[in-house]
């Protein structure tokens, strides 16, 4: 891909402000990274219900995972692994505005600002749509997605919760593609 990968496409030359670790897998293109996590699941019944229907990861204080990616010109497909769960979404560069990526899990998409400074990359959640149609805000999950470098490696940690609900699921840990 001549004009870059996704990211650095998306962040143009705000790419540099992230870790290098974090360059080295957005840069990968089609490519497979493990490593371990943990994961804390749903912080009420309610939460661990919602969590079971999108079968999000269950809680375990080490899991493997597994990001597989495959670049196309017009985005990247993600496969999370964590344990026996998987989970797959479309990455693409946002129209709403520069700097966004849009990532689609099923008939939900979400619109995602991305911003790299000191060697850190954090999502901030900007807009959420159903089939197409715009969500209210305060029907939009709360999501704290960052993204750095520690001991040589690729380190994670996201957390998702939805209002009224609470925490759905955090996982965080590291990925190498060795």
């Amino acid at each position: 891909m001549a004009a870059g990968s996704l990211y650095r496409r998306v962040l143009g030359a705000a790419y540099a402000a992230q870790s290098a670790a974090g360059q080295a897998l957005h840069d990968a293109g089609t490519s497979r990274w493990t490593g371990s996590c943990s994961v804390e699941g749903g912080a009420t019944p309610a939460a661990r219900l919602v969590a079971a229907l999108f079968r999000l990861p269950a809680a375990t204080s080490s899991a493997p995972i597994t990001v597989e990616f495959v670049a196309t010109a017009n985005g990247e497909r993600w496969t999370r692994r964590i344990g026996s769960r998987a989970l797959r979404s479309w990455q693409f560069i946002a129209k709403a505005r520069p700097g966004w990526i849009a990532e689609r899990f099923g008939i939900f998409t979400f619109d995602l600002e991305l911003l790299a400074e000191a060697g850190r990359l954090q999502l901030l959640m900007r807009g959420m749509r159903c089939w197409g149609l715009p969500l209210p805000r305060a029907l939009w999950p709360r999501i704290a997605a960052g993204e750095w470098e520690e001991d040589g490696r690729f380190r994670f940690d996201v957390e998702i919760a939805l209002p009224a609900v609470g925490r759905l699921v955090r996982y965080r840990g590291w990925l190498t593609d060795r």
